[in-house]
C-alpha cells in the first residue's frame, strides 16, 4: 500500500469526521428526558443501539486515525497552524 501524502491524509480525516457528524446527528434525534438524559426504554431499542454502535465505531476509527495522522505529519500540521496565525495577524 502506498503511503498517504499530507493532502490525501487530510481528505481522509475530513471524510471520517463527516461520517462522525452524520452518526452523531442520528443519535441526537432520539428523545431525551427533562434533564437531557436518554430514557432507558429508548436506550434498549434496536434503533438506538445501532446508532450508538455507529457512533462508537466511527469515533474509535477517528481516534486511531488522528493518532497516526498527528505523529506522521507533525511538521506539516505545525506549518499549517503557523500560516493561519500569520494570516490572522495581517
Amino acid at each position: 500500500m502506498k503511503p498517504l501524502t499530507y493532502t490525501e491524509a487530510k481528505a481522509k480525516c475530513d471524510a471520517i469526521e463527516a461520517r462522525m457528524k452524520t452518526a452523531s446527528d442520528a443519535l441526537r434525534r432520539f428523545p431525551r428526558g427533562p434533564m437531557g438524559l436518554t430514557p432507558d426504554a429508548v436506550k434498549f431499542s434496536p434503533e438506538y443501539r445501532a446508532a450508538k454502535l455507529a457512533v462508537d465505531r466511527t469515533f474509535a476509527e477517528l481516534r486511531a486515525f488522528n493518532t497516526w495522522f498527528v505523529r506522521q505529519f507533525k511538521k506539516e500540521i505545525k506549518a499549517e497552524i503557523d500560516a493561519m496565525r500569520l494570516r490572522r495577524i495581517k
